[in-house]
């Protein structure tokens, strides 16, 4: 368990000018990392209409996550707003409407709500939305953290009713999370992993990697998309 010292009123000065400065870079950070601004729209249309792999839904999850788009729960990070677009793959991408989208993840330091001493009541980075008529779910979330031997990762399932479509995870490109974990201030005690995505033992060598612009109505919001294809029964 971690003791934080309390944050006085020098600490909270250097918190927020380290991130003032973190968001006046923001624009530098995403070009050098291949990231562009670019409209919602087409970052989620699929270049093609397939079944997204599914992947274990880890130790941590758990089935009790509110409904609620907002999962921060004042939790320290980059702020990152999420639209995960569920298409019937097998219908030609046809929106889903009415899915459950149920997300969950570890913060900044690399830890779980849920989990561990002190923790068990917790339930920050988890929630559920349904998907509207066109297909999508948005959270406002942080960036993730990471934890050994796994590359930085957000997991999902898609609910139908009560039947359960799919259990997946979704990655970031390597060159964002180094610029993300090494620049903005809630990550660098923690460090950038030194295991890329590719080499993460469940994401394997085609990781679903979502694809990140800066958000055209907030300064300093990523906004991460994907589109995920599962086959209705």
């Amino acid at each position: 368990m971690t003791v934080r010292p309390p944050i006085g009123a020098d600490c909270t000065a250097d918190a927020d000018a380290a991130r003032r400065r973190f968001l006046h870079d923001l624009g530098s950070l995403l070009a050098a990392a291949g990231i562009a601004p670019g409209a919602a729209a087409a970052a989620v249309t699929p270049a093609a209409c397939l079944l997204t792999p599914s992947a274990t839904e880890g130790p941590f999850y758990l089935e009790d996550a509110q409904v609620r788009a907002d999962i921060r729960d004042d939790r320290p990070g980059q702020p990152l707003r999420l639209r995960i677009r569920v298409v019937d793959a097998e219908r030609g991408c046809a929106p889903v409407p009415g899915a459950l989208v149920s997300i969950w993840h570890c913060d900044a330091d690399g830890s779980y709500s849920g989990e561990g001493p002190g923790n068990r009541q917790a339930r920050f980075l988890r929630g559920v939305q349904p998907t509207g008529q066109d297909g999508v779910a948005t959270f406002m979330s942080i960036y993730p953290g990471w934890y050994a031997p796994r590359a930085i990762h957000i997991h999902f399932k898609v609910l139908l009713g009560r039947s359960e479509a799919l259990t997946s995870q979704l990655y970031f490109s390597d060159a964002l999370n180094r610029e993300v974990l090494g620049t903005h201030p809630a990550y660098r005690a923690h460090g950038v992993p030194s295991r890329a995505t590719a080499q993460d033992p469940i994401a394997g060598p085609r990781p679903n990697l979502m694809r990140v612009h800066q958000a055209a109505d907030a300064a300093g919001l990523l906004e991460a998309e994907f589109t995920v294809g599962i086959a209705r029964a």
